[in-house]
């Protein structure tokens, strides 16, 4: 039997869960029907599809993706440490997900399906895919400016798109989350100089903290 579009899921899951207690990824995994960690990282990067995210949510969730990526590396099941996986998702993350962030997955969901190839059941393929998602993660989960754009959400499109692709095993798709993913990079190295800036001051202020704390 067919299961709903990831997108309807999500909306029903999110919209039912009572405003005073939230609603946890482990529970998403659950209700999700074992379709496995992939539904939570495109969940986790739903608020940062818009160019300008809202601040402080890039760390903790990319973090997030990460851990899940190194469980898919080492195929660990579907369910996340009780730390992470257990812990309400914060308003401000539903709100952002129930607005932009599902019309993104509609949209997605038009142009992935199952198109599965020989090699995308290679155990190799599945530990590299999985690597470029952490990678993928870690660049979002970097401490950056709002200034420059679009620091959220190009690697928050590479793992949407490669989390999508090997969720519905589309060996067609996940060639754009590869060229995202490349793309982002190549971004990423054009505004090195701007972002290098960045982490030297935030590590003089870091250092400037720590000695007044002393």
């Amino acid at each position: 039997m067919p299961h709903l579009p990831l997108s309807q899921e999500l909306a029903r899951i999110l919209g039912e869960a009572p405003a005073s207690g939230g609603v946890t990824l482990n529970e998403v995994l659950v209700r999700t029907e074992g379709r496995g960690l992939f539904g939570v990282i495109v969940l986790l990067c739903l608020p940062f599809v818009a160019p300008v995210s809202v601040p402080g949510m890039s760390t903790p969730l990319g973090l997030a993706i990460l851990v899940i990526a190194v469980r898919l590396a080492l195929r660990k099941p579907p369910r996340l440490p009780r730390r992470l996986g257990d812990r309400a998702l914060a308003p401000k993350v539903r709100k952002a997900i129930l607005g932009g962030g599902l019309k993104v997955l509609r949209f997605l969901e038009k142009g992935v399906r199952p198109r599965r190839t020989f090699w995308m059941s290679w155990p190799v393929t599945r530990l590299v895919n999985a690597a470029v998602v952490g990678y993928a993660a870690l660049l979002l989960a970097l401490p950056l400016p709002p200034l420059p754009p679009f620091t959220n959400a190009l690697p928050s499109y590479s793992v949407i798109l490669l989390a999508a692709s090997m969720m519905e095993e589309d060996g067609v798709m996940i060639w754009a989350g590869y060229a995202v993913t490349l793309g982002t990079t190549v971004y990423f190295l054009v505004c090195a100089e701007l972002i290098a800036r960045h982490f030297h001051q935030w590590f003089q202020a870091l250092g400037h903290w720590l000695h007044l704390s002393t």
